[in-house]
């Protein structure tokens, strides 16, 4: 493998990435919402030499961006939407920049050299909850593409071994309303199986491997105490370290719910809510390169344990793909993500220089898989040979 040489970030962009950043900061929007910031970054790459299609899918807040023509493909994956009340306490206004900033740098690598094939931006929506690439793969979206890669911001900066899997339940349970007093009697009572659905999980929770989690609420409990509850309603997640893992946990929690509401006699819904997100697939051949490029460009690479899930993974599991992570808080503190917190972090000078060099190591990575088929070939091995 060739040792990586980070191409330079025209000076002229760098105010008007600062500028992108900061107004997709300062203006958030949810999942399939974004349309200021879809706004800002397909402008920003029109101007700057880059093919677009909007509503890419029929997706109306996805695009696609592309320059060069033929193979080989190589994707850079831009998200931007935010949380609901936190804002950008995830930092997606970073992974926006850095991904624009890849893409122009990138371009400007390819025309220089003479470079042959595609290179594209891919804005995905929704990564939150919603799977902006799940919806994106369903259309086949992600066709003849041959390789893929995506940062984030976080504590720390370097490439996760692992991720979780992870689907969504909204759990639903129908009694009968009575008095509670009166006539009890003709009550069936959907909390009393919201409670015993908790109690099962209190008590699966002793025997489950540590490579799996499952935690929920309740979001809908009755309504007055003196009236036997007909309807309550909880949302969980199933999280774990593999696929697999993710499946047996949700029969798992099916069978408490099911029985669950054979001892109160209610029944019940176990609805499967927004798509859910596979584990990755590890491309060592990427993970290499790209971790010679972040040292290059200053930023120290720490082994990284992955605690999250992304809709990344599953696009990771059909094409070879990365996901760098870049540390954004200029002090040593490990700030959560999802945080007020980190959302502060996300709209500091520090995170900006960060996310720069971020999209500096995308470049590279990008020139890298274009220009040289030792490493296309080494990426498309790694992938063939990697399991889940």
């Amino acid at each position: 493998m060739n040792k990586p040489t980070l191409p330079e970030l025209p000076a002229a962009c760098t105010a008007e990435l600062k500028n992108i950043c900061d107004c997709i900061y300062q203006n958030p929007e949810t999942g399939f919402q974004e349309f200021k910031a879809v706004q800002l970054l397909t402008t920003f790459l029109a101007n700057n030499g880059f093919d677009i299609t909007e509503k890419y899918m029929g997706i109306k807040t996805a695009f696609k961006a592309e320059c060069g023509s033929g193979s080989p493909e190589f994707c850079i994956m831009a998200e931007y939407d935010a949380l609901p009340e936190l804002g950008h306490a995830c930092g997606h206004n970073l992974i926006a920049t850095a991904a624009i900033t890849a893409a122009v740098i990138a371009r400007k690598e390819m025309i220089r050299n003479r470079l042959p094939g595609k290179l594209i931006l891919m804005g995905t929506p929704a990564e939150e909850a919603e799977g902006g690439k799940i919806e994106i793969l369903k259309r086949d979206g992600f066709n003849n593409i041959d390789a893929c890669i995506l940062c984030h911001p976080g504590s720390h900066n370097g490439i996760p071994e692992d991720y979780l899997a992870v689907s969504r339940r909204e759990i639903i349970f129908h009694g009968k309303a009575a008095h509670a007093a009166a006539a009890p009697e003709d009550g069936v009572n959907a909390l009393d199986a919201m409670n015993l659905l908790f109690a099962g999980v209190g008590a699966w929770r002793q025997q489950m491997p540590q490579s799996t989690m499952v935690h929920g609420v309740i979001t809908d409990g009755g309504a007055v105490a003196n009236i036997i509850p007909d309807y309550t309603r909880a949302f969980f997640y199933i999280r774990s370290l593999s696929n697999h893992g993710r499946e047996q946990a949700d029969k798992r929690l099916h069978d408490i719910v099911k029985g669950a509401a054979l001892m109160t006699g209610c029944r019940y819904k176990f609805n499967l809510k927004t798509n859910t997100y596979d584990a990755a697939r590890k491309n060592t051949a990427l993970d290499e390169f790209a971790a010679a490029a972040m040292q290059r460009a200053g930023l120290a690479v720490e082994k990284m344990s992955g605690r999250i899930s992304t809709d990344y993974c599953n696009v990771s599991q059909v094409i070879p793909g990365c996901n760098i992570f870049f540390k954004a808080p200029e002090n040593a503190t490990e700030i959560p993500l999802h945080s007020k917190e980190f959302q502060i972090v996300a709209g500091t000078e520090y995170a900006f220089e960060q996310c720069l060099k971020a999209g500096q190591v995308m470049a590279a990575t990008a020139v890298e898989f274009l220009k040289n088929q030792e490493f296309r070939e080494a990426v498309k091995s790694s992938f063939d040979s990697s399991c889940e």
